[in-house]
């Protein structure tokens, strides 16, 4: 976790871009000798290309010698490869006298890098490649469209409407109804070419978010300069320094190394951490991770050409299933049968009253009389009777919820995109949606990560950047000249960080961690030349250790030595014996002792980071010379400074905290900062009501609790401080094991067990690493905690515009099974012409998708408490609605068949039939369309409605394509025109249906059981 846990100083970076020092004898020979080949030979974690790697034997040697050159450099494509991904890689490196030969044949300094010329630059990527990966190419449309087509619903219609059109071809004419058929396969192709459309659109997208995520900054050294560039922009010949969380962005092998240790799981299958050194491994493979120490590679091969490249390659694409798919196929499945039921109960009905002379004709007489009846006239009428039950099929069948899903899905994801979260797990939309708790990282996340300096003490002195106090942070004269070359000299040389002045810019460019930029940039206040005082001396580094919250570096400085310390200021303070007051004098600590733990603590109250350097002096020969020795902090100290940083709450989010909580759900601070320091910055965010010992504690205390006790406390904790990565793991399943649905934030390599335990887990952009961003379901580009709300708010929306069109696509199939059976079996009569239902299909199945899917987000969602993962979809008050619904719609449309209500002018003849089934028909589609209406408005006012404009264009249309239905289209469609009172009543009719499922439920903001 960058900056959080280690308080900045998350390693250190060895190989200098600013000095001209001999290198230390211990790495000279990895620098410019021959490495001896391992004595075990063990090298099996790195030997997957045997294929590609013929063994070195002196002819090969001699023949690699000969080989021609390519682009001007020394060596070629071929012999790099071999040189990190052979079998005999050590020997093949000696063959070119190791890494310092390796470099000078690449035409690289390992101090200053590669020239940054553009041209040098392209011509190392037409001799070498691209740092590039030639993605597979992804699934056409055409596949995309095959497999839309093999749904089975979708073949089941095409299969009904070829059967119909079998059974009618005999004495088929137009005016008969050719077209039912062309109007059924129309609409089932129209929702597979819907479907397709959107899961194409969707492919490509992932495609693109994918190559953006894989897109890492990280720092180079190019002309003796420390820059910032892609990960696509590494050539062979770049050095590239390499620190704890960051992802190997290349092949290449090792010029410096210290307690580098290096995870090839992704890349070779083993579990087991690689130690890596100068002499035995030095070779780095792409994609590894660094897990502990730091070092500085030299690129050997990029791209294709890498043991990375070689796995992108070899990738498939694999099909993930999307959220509430389970579900939806469930319920699909279901009210599929239960139609194909009903409808075929309808059939049999109607054939049976027919051939046992109970269907009369107009004028009262069996259309059945056996010996009578001709089979033509039999046959005709089965046929219409099975037309008539397929296009029930077809219409009450929900095949439209699958799009329904990918609609809503794919506008989601584009708009939480735009919001700056990009979703890589769609499953995750569904789950975040139910988040009870958020454990959130406090740097970075919480805070702006735009750190300063602006309260020190030095020498005895307290400077504050303060406009009121006399010590401010600008005037540095007041420290005395020894005390200020130990802190430059502390500064200069113990950080992971560079100064660099650019030509015509007055101001450097600070590189490094922001805790790093923030004391580097109060250094240079204090008068530091950067690269004059690397220069000066020959550093030894000592890896910062998380887990005991310091670093160092040990200086050789001619016949004196010194070894500087920066970490924790509890830790530090409690190692040194001195401090340096403002004489220059090293005066014996234990009387200052209480004073300088007060100032620590007023920092911490302040939100301040509170940092401290020191350091120990030694005579020449007396350095520690084993790593143990080194890494020890000793308990003699002298106390130089204690640094407060600054790190403020980002804009925004203490309403996002605000809003989170009055949605039910819990934020959870999870830090490694100083418990003061968090409860401060806590305070400010709004996570924190009260300060009781019950809501706040440090991870060592919930880690010592028993599980009962901890299972207990977990949900009251709001701030976990001084917390490590395995301290959020655990917090995370006792949240876990109580039954809440927890979402968790990452940055670096040591949060990726947190993230894949998490429900849904979120990296962040900017300052996550690669491996954090691998094992997270979303990314928050901007790290914004406000981006975080946003997504909570947009996964809420996805769940209730699926809810709503699920409960509207119910009602449609529920209500006209309905009528078609109580018509059937009641009335003896077919009320709806198969292609009326199949126009109803065409309308409700795409139209009704589009309008409920592109419902934007509202803040209301977050008024009311998360729907359990658990709950159903369709809840109690849903299906009482649509009970409700469907009893109206059928009573009134019985209702407005009689004969004492409708006055037919011409009795019971075909055109008054067909007057009486317009009306039905039509007054159906009002009520669906006023329903939707009524499920789409029932948590918003209408002015929110009237600036949906999708909502509105559908439903326009809706309405428009009816009354050219009607009005128009006779010849294709079995209506007649209807007057305008009859249209007056259809669409009073219509809002009239709203208010039956309004009481007694009251509307819900966000359904619930």
């Amino acid at each position: 976790m960058p900056g959080d846990s280690e308080v900045g100083f998350d390693g250190y970076y060895v190989s200098r871009a600013h000095d001209d020092v001999e290198v230390p004898q211990d790495l000279e020979t990895g620098l410019s000798g021959s490495v001896p080949a391992p004595e075990d030979g063990n090298s099996e974690a790195h030997d997957r290309r045997d294929d590609l790697s013929p063994t070195f034997t002196n002819d090969q040697s001699e023949s690699a010698k000969a080989t021609s050159v390519t682009g001007g450099f020394g060596i070629g494509l071929d012999e790099l490869v071999q040189v990190v991904g052979g079998v005999h890689r050590l020997e093949a490196l000696n063959q070119h006298n190791g890494v310092g030969g390796l470099s000078s044949l690449l035409k690289s300094d390992l101090k200053k890098g590669i020239d940054r010329r553009d041209d040098e630059i392209l011509k190392r990527r037409q001799a070498f490649g691209s740092n590039t990966y030639p993605c597979k190419k992804g699934n056409t449309f055409w596949s995309f469209l095959w497999k839309a087509s093999q749904f089975p619903p979708s073949l089941f219609i095409i299969i009904a409407a070829v059967m119909n059109y079998l059974l009618r071809m005999k004495g088929k004419a137009i005016h008969d109804g050719l077209y039912v058929e062309a109007c059924v396969i129309l609409a089932t192709a129209l929702g597979i070419v819907v479907k397709a459309i959107t899961e194409f659109k969707q492919s490509r997208q992932f495609k693109k978010f994918s190559e953006e995520k894989r897109n890492v900054p990280l720092d180079v050294i190019r002309g003796g300069r420390r820059l910032s560039v892609s990960t696509y922009d590494i050539v062979v010949g770049d050095i590239v320094p390499l620190k704890n969380g960051c992802q190997v962005p290349a092949d290449g092998v090792l010029c410096v190394a210290n307690s580098l240790k290096i995870d090839e799981q992704e890349i070779t299958g083993s579990h087991v951490t690689v130690q890596k050194d100068l002499i035995n491994d030095p070779f780095l493979l792409s994609g590894s991770k660094v897990l502990e120490g730091i070092g500085t590679m030299l690129v050997t091969s990029v791209g294709i050409n890498t043991e990375w490249g070689l796995k992108m390659e070899n990738q498939h694409e694999t099909d993930e299933e999307k959220p509430f798919q389970v579900y939806v196929k469930w319920l699909a499945t279901s009210a599929s049968w239960l139609v194909v039921s009903f409808a075929s109960v309808a059939c049999i009905v109607q054939l049976c009253r027919y051939f046992y002379g109970q269907t009369k004709k107009s004028d009262g007489t069996p259309m059945f009389i056996l010996g009578n009846t001709t089979i033509d006239e039999a046959t005709e009428f089965v046929i219409t009777s099975l037309s008539f039950g397929i296009a029930t099929i077809i219409v009450a069948v929900p095949v439209g919820l699958s799009i329904a899903v990918l609609l809503n899905l794919a506008n989601t994801t584009r708009k939480m995109m735009a919001d700056n979260a990009m979703v890589q797990r769609h499953s995750a939309c569904e789950r975040m949606g139910s988040v009870t708790h958020v454990l959130c990282h406090k740097t970075g996340i919480l805070t702006s990560n735009q750190m300063s300096v602006v309260d020190v003490w030095a020498g005895g002195i307290r400077m504050q950047d303060r406009n009121d106090d006399s010590y401010d942070m600008d005037n540095v004269s007041q420290l005395p000249s020894i005390l200020k070359e130990l802190i430059v000299e502390g500064i200069a040389h113990n950080t992971n960080g560079s100064v660099v002045f650019e030509t015509g810019v007055t101001e450097p460019k600070l590189y490094g961690s922001s805790t790093e930029q923030a004391i580097l940039s109060w250094g240079n206040k204090l008068g530091m030349k950067f690269d004059e005082a690397r220069s000066a001396s020959l550093p030894y580094p000592i890896p910062f250790n998380p887990n005991k919250k310091y670093g160092g570096v040990a200086l050789q400085l001619g016949t004196r030595a010194h070894v500087h310390w920066k970490g924790s200021a509890k830790v530090i303070l409690n190692s040194c014996k001195w401090y340096m007051d403002g004489a220059n004098n090293r005066i014996a600590i234990d009387e200052q002792k209480g004073e300088i733990e007060g100032i620590i603590r007023d920092m911490c109250m302040g939100g301040l980071r509170c940092a401290a350097l020191a350091y120990q002096s030694y005579e020449q020969g007396s350095l520690p010379t084993t790593e143990e020795e080194r890494s020890k902090l000793p308990q003699d100290l002298v106390l130089l400074a204690i640094i407060g940083i600054k790190d403020s709450v980002r804009p925004g989010t203490r309403n996002a905290i605000q809003m989170c909580n009055s949605g039910g759900v819990k934020v959870r601070m999870v830090t490694e900062d100083d418990i003061l320091t968090a409860q401060a910055i806590a305070n400010d965010c709004g996570i924190l009501e009260d300060s009781s010992n019950t809501n706040i504690m440090t991870g060592a205390q919930f880690r010592d609790l028993s599980d009962h006790d901890r299972e207990q406390i977990a949900p009251k904790i709001s701030v976990l401080a001084q917390a490590s990565p395995t301290d959020s793991l655990l917090f995370v399943k006792t949240l876990q094991e109580k039954g809440y649905v927890v979402a968790a934030t990452g940055m670096g390599i040591h949060d990726t067990k947190t993230l894949r335990a998490a429900d849904v887990s979120l990296a962040m952009g900017i300052g996550g690493t690669a491996a954090a961003k691998e094992n997270s379901d979303i990314i928050i580009l901007d790290d914004n905690f406000v981006t975080v709300l946003k997504v909570i708010q947009w996964c809420r929306s996805l769940y209730t515009n699926i809810q709503r069109y699920v409960l509207f696509r119910l009602t449609v199939s529920v209500s006209t099974v309905a009528i078609c059976v109580v018509e059937v079996v009641f009335y003896d009569a077919f009320p709806l012409h198969a292609v009326k239902l199949l126009l109803l299909n065409l309308i409700i199945d795409i139209v009704g998708a589009l309008a409920l899917a592109y419902r934007p987000t509202a803040r209301h969602l977050m008024e009311k408490p998360p729907i359990s993962i658990r709950d159903p979809l369709i809840t109690k008050a849903m299906w009482s609605k649509l009970v409700i619904q469907v009893i109206y719609v059928v009573q009134t449309l019985a209702f407005l068949g009689s004969d004492s209500i409708l006055t037919l002018k011409h009795g019971h003849t075909g055109d008054a039939e067909k007057v009486k089934n317009t009306f039905k028909f039509n007054s159906l589609v009002f009520c669906l369309v006023f329903n939707e209406f009524e499920i789409r408005n029932g948590d918003q006012i209408f002015r929110e409605i009237l600036r949906d404009n999708m909502f509105l264009i559908t439903m326009m249309s809706t309405i428009i394509v009816q009354i050219i239905a009607i009005e128009l289209l006779g010849i294709f469609n079995p209506a007649v025109r209807l007057g305008l009172i009859k249209w007056r009543t259809s669409i009073l009719q219509g809002f009239i249906s709203q208010f039956a499922t309004r009481f007694p439920f009251e509307v819900f903001h966000y359904y619930r059981n």
